[in-house]
């Protein structure tokens, strides 16, 4: 059993170094012999998000980049608040409103329709782009001749227990992500930061093969536009994170989780298994050794191996990416944290085999 225990914890640890070093390594890229500014039709979806609209929309209209060179689209979800008001109120974006259909693919699938330009990119109602979002990321395409991009996305502002948890959890899945498609391995993406040509989404069917995963909208339509050949690539720049505020409460986070774990089943690929099967495995027994700990009090040596050797790679991986995103006042609940980890990628686990339904912007979706 401490054979075992140490055995994990070793793999465990080689996996994240590994992400880090290769992921750190620059991946070759293809620079255009010409720069160009491409044209982007900007669509976001939003669902009761009378509060946060506001400053997501000024940020959008704020871009340091050519104003015909791009346009807002926003499309109301059936809010139940006044957020189709204030979209119809406010000045330089195009406001949509959903009739046929409900959902977020949906509404960006309408959204999409409608765009004039060659190029999307797609943030969320919830979130605020840096003045140069746009123009990173078509730094991005131009250097290296990918057609979808994804960049990283951050939890802001990180001052108590649940925020700090989130934003590091964020983090560390930024890292991962970029690890994945620099290396070819696999493809994860946040519907917070995309960029795609509008001809590769054409040619994929858009999110019509996944519509009935009622989240996805990312994920899954960049591994199909892989598949196919299409090239992936990451904005690393720090100029190109997008900002999302917390969960307002535990409650939302543990929702968010189950509509997060729904899609999990559904991801394509041994490696990105093999990713997160290790993760949930490592904490699944230290877990278990901390239980027949109980009984036989050897096993404890075991959980100690893996605590320590887990904590030790995991503030190490965390002090870094919280670095990368100009975020370490996170790491301050990084003990904390690493508590409510073990039973947050538990419940996640649970809810990605046996589903289940969740509450989505006051939602039910089953």
């Amino acid at each position: 059993m401490i054979v075992f225990c140490i055995l994990i914890s070793a793999i465990y640890a080689c996996m994240i170094a590994a992400i880090f070093i290769l992921s750190i390594k620059p991946s070759p890229v293809k620079t255009r012999v010409k720069f160009e500014h491409k044209r982007f039709s900007v669509v976001v979806a939003a669902r009761n998000e009378s509060h946060n609209i506001g400053p997501c929309l000024k940020a959008l209209l704020a871009q340091q980049y050519p104003a015909d060179h791009f346009e807002i689209i926003v499309v109301d979800d059936h809010s139940t608040d006044d957020t189709y008001k204030q979209l119809r109120e406010t000045k330089g974006i195009s406001a949509l409103s959903l009739e046929e259909g409900q959902g977020k693919k949906a509404a960006l699938a309408l959204g999409i329709s409608a765009a004039k330009y060659e190029y999307i990119a797609t943030t969320d109602a919830d979130c605020v782009v840096g003045e140069r979002w746009l123009a990173k990321l078509n730094e991005s395409f131009n250097q290296s001749g990918a057609t979808l991009i994804t960049g990283p996305v951050k939890i802001s502002p990180c001052d108590r227990m649940l925020s700090a948890f989130e934003a590091m959890d964020v983090a560390i899945t930024m890292v991962v992500t970029a690890f994945g498609i620099q290396r070819k391995l696999y493809y994860l993406a946040n519907g917070a930061n995309l960029a795609f040509a509008k001809k590769v989404y054409e040619a994929t069917g858009g999110y019509q093969n996944h519509i009935h995963h009622a989240s996805g909208d990312d994920v899954f339509f960049y591994a199909e536009a892989a598949l196919q050949g299409n090239r992936i690539g990451f904005a690393g720049d720090a100029e190109a994170i997008v900002t999302t505020r917390p969960q307002q409460g535990w409650k939302q986070l543990l929702q968010q989780r189950k509509r997060w774990a729904t899609k999990t089943r559904a991801y394509a690929g041994l490696n990105i298994w093999m990713v997160q099967g290790m993760v949930v495995l490592v904490n699944i027994s230290l877990l278990m050794m901390l239980i027949l700990g109980f009984f036989n009090p050897s096993a404890w040596f075991g959980g100690a191996v893996i605590l320590i050797s887990k904590g030790v790679i995991d503030f190490i991986a965390l002090w870094l990416a919280t670095d990368w995103q100009n975020n370490r006042r996170a790491m301050k609940f990084f003990l904390q944290g690493q508590i409510v980890y073990l039973f947050i990628i538990l419940f996640s686990a649970w809810h990605a085999f046996v589903g289940g339904g969740y509450n989505w912007k006051g939602r039910e979706v089953r």
